[in-house]
């Protein structure tokens, strides 16, 4: 039987839970967290298994509903770590809404969003494999592709009638079967690339600790691009989703190409001095412009 414990976040100056839930909620076939009554529940790997993580906000705190079979103090920390780095909850994002002020294409972003933060993707191994499953396919698609291999190869419990999923690890998808993934639909180039991408982790040649000894964003670029599969869109995704990279521009990203075409009326595919143009008043504020101009899409 199932314990609960409750933790309690106070929330930061400039945020909104609304619009935290606005972007979680986009009509996308998600699989790996379940919307409901204004909250937000997700099934997460801690150190000592599995539990099941409800987040609500309760006036000026976030409540998160721990449900596990035995919950440590440990388990406590690690859940509340989790969720300030699920939604970004430490950062001071009020230097980066007075330069949005300053640009009058970009101002209203400031009222228009008012408290979003960058939603990361705190497992480094989900972050790459799902920039390597949305490249050169729409979104719609691509979220049909990870619930069939999320299913499929990923960790699962029931609670109440209704089922949570973990993302596959690195030992489980490194065993599957290509025939089962080309029959998902996955290309074999994208298989490839996932296995790759598994191998690398387990073989140690990628993770947040290596990351964290990079000196900077290049250096974390070029280890990541060294693996087959990674190219630099994918670097500068997964920097800015989970590693929380502040320095991130997704050079090629049709989202991003179609926000600054509709805001500065460039070409539908503006140039990259074009790109760098406007990033250029938001230096180390990057990665929170891309994810703006991304909501602006909505």
């Amino acid at each position: 039987m199932n314990v609960f414990r409750t933790i309690r976040i106070k929330t930061p100056k400039i945020f909104s839970f609304n619009e935290t839930l606005s972007f979680l909620d986009r009509d996308y076939d998600e699989c790996l967290y379940e919307l409901s009554d204004k909250a937000v529940s997700k099934l997460i790997h801690l150190s000592d298994g599995k539990g099941i993580i409800k987040i609500y906000q309760k006036r000026e705190s976030l409540e998160i509903e721990l449900q596990k079979r035995e919950i440590s103090e440990l388990n406590l920390q690690e859940v509340k770590d989790y969720v300030i780095e699920w939604f970004d909850l430490t950062r001071n994002i009020e230097p980066f809404y007075t330069l949005l002020d300053k640009h009058k294409e970009l101002s209203y972003f400031t009222k228009e969003y008012y408290g979003s933060r960058i939603i990361s993707i705190p497992n480094l191994f989900e972050a790459i494999c799902w920039a390597i499953i949305g490249q050169q396919i729409n979104l719609t698609f691509a979220y049909k592709l990870k619930r069939l291999l999320v299913e499929k190869y990923g960790e699962k419990e029931i609670v109440n009638n209704q089922v949570y999923f973990t993302f596959p690890t690195p030992e489980i998808l490194a065993k599957a079967s290509r025939n089962d993934l080309i029959s998902m639909k996955f290309s074999r180039q994208k298989i490839d690339y996932l296995m790759n991408i598994s191998n690398a982790f387990l073989e140690g040649q990628i993770s947040k600790e290596i990351l964290f000894k990079c000196k900077n964003t290049n250096e974390r670029i070029e280890q990541l691009t060294a693996i087959k599969g990674i190219g630099v869109w994918s670097a500068n995704y997964v920097l800015l989703k989970s590693f929380q990279d502040m320095s991130c521009i997704t050079y090629g990203d049709s989202g991003l190409n179609k926000a600054i075409h509709v805001i500065y009326k460039t070409n539908k595919k503006p140039s990259k001095n074009k790109i760098d143009s406007i990033f250029k008043g938001f230096k180390n504020w990057e990665s929170y412009l891309n994810f703006y101009l991304w909501k602006s899409l909505k």
